[in-house]
């Protein structure tokens, strides 16, 4: 990974930040208006798309944005602010395609917009079968995508036939609204057959086949911690490159979990700093390192030992970060 480096979104400062592969900081952006969240990037990972949220959080977002920065990442500059219109409002979770789209939704108005790269304009918008989508995420394929719900249950994108096709139950039985009805973040296994949700009621991760949309399997995450269900339960996985490792953290516990990815309940647990959020697995494949958002700190972990065995600082609270292309 000579030619990459690393980009992460502060949140907490409203900045984007550029690493080198061993983590020494390169250069700094200022978000132009509140606030940087999450992170999408081009197929060839030359530009990255960062949504302006707003001043706030999920249910606590009083001045909502409705813009996307679109970032030259090979000259770490900022090129383009898109404006959504000021009636998509809280864009969050992103994904692009091979096609030209960036698929981007807004939570606010319960809404997944399709926004055409090669114009910078809004070409479709269609409602979230769920409230608060939050994560989206597509499989390598690009035949579906996923939206996943704070309050609401999973829903299934077909591309090609560009509808909602399914929403897949996430919440526990009598549960509407808040915590308990719906999921966090969301990856597809490497041969692209499951789909892995971690759901916001007992912080579980749900399998879900990608062939029927259905719940086929469940491995509640160990030990079971108890927080408090008026606060953020955020949660984030991703798999390792050789996937081999399935890793999870969960921003309410402080914990981060080294999952065998053939077996979901074969699970080692690493505390780390307070708030883990994003997690980004380093070039040589035997580490990850975990941004921990409320502490301003990265944490490497080595996934063999499942061990914590260095801490840097993380900026003032980033959220997520990516491999980028560095020329």
């Amino acid at each position: 990974m000579t030619d990459e480096k690393i980009i992460a979104v502060d949140k907490v400062a409203n900045k984007l930040r550029f690493y080198d592969p061993d983590w020494r900081e390169r250069s700094v952006l200022d978000g132009p208006e509140p606030c940087v969240h999450e992170l999408a990037l081009s197929p060839d990972r030359r530009t990255a798309y960062v949504p302006l949220y707003g001043d706030g959080i999920y249910g606590a977002n009083r001045t909502p944005n409705h813009k996307v920065l679109v970032v030259d990442t090979v000259r770490e500059a900022i090129v383009d602010v898109v404006d959504l219109g000021p009636a998509l409002r809280a864009p969050h979770g992103m994904a692009a395609t091979h096609d030209g789209k960036l698929w981007v939704t807004c939570d606010i108005p319960n809404t997944l917009v399709c926004l055409d790269l090669a114009t910078r304009t809004v070409e479709a918008a269609y409602d979230n079968p769920g409230k608060g989508g939050h994560i989206v995420e597509v499989l390598a394929d690009e035949s579906k995508l996923y939206v996943s719900a704070k309050e609401g249950p999973l829903g299934v994108f077909d591309l090609r036939e560009r509808r909602f096709t399914v929403a897949v139950p996430m919440a526990r039985s009598g549960v509407t609204a808040g915590n308990g009805a719906g999921s966090e973040g969301v990856a597809p296994t490497p041969d692209g057959t499951r789909l892995i949700v971690i759901d916001n009621d007992e912080t579980a991760l749900r399998v879900v086949d990608v062939a029927t949309s259905r719940e086929v399997s469940r491995a509640p995450l160990l030990p079971a911690v108890f927080s408090n269900p008026r606060r953020s339960r955020s949660a984030k996985l991703g798999f390792s490159p050789d996937g081999r490792w399935l890793v999870a953290t969960s921003y309410a516990t402080g914990l981060v979990w080294i999952i065998d990815a053939a077996d979901l309940a074969a699970q080692r647990v690493v505390a780390v700093a307070k708030g883990p959020m994003g997690l980004l697995f380093e070039a040589d494949g035997r580490s990850v390192v975990v941004a921990s958002h409320d502490s301003g700190l990265f944490t490497r972990i080595d996934l063999a030992a499942a061990k914590p065995v260095a801490a840097f600082d993380g900026g003032s609270g980033v959220e997520v970060m990516a491999w980028c292309r560095g020329e």
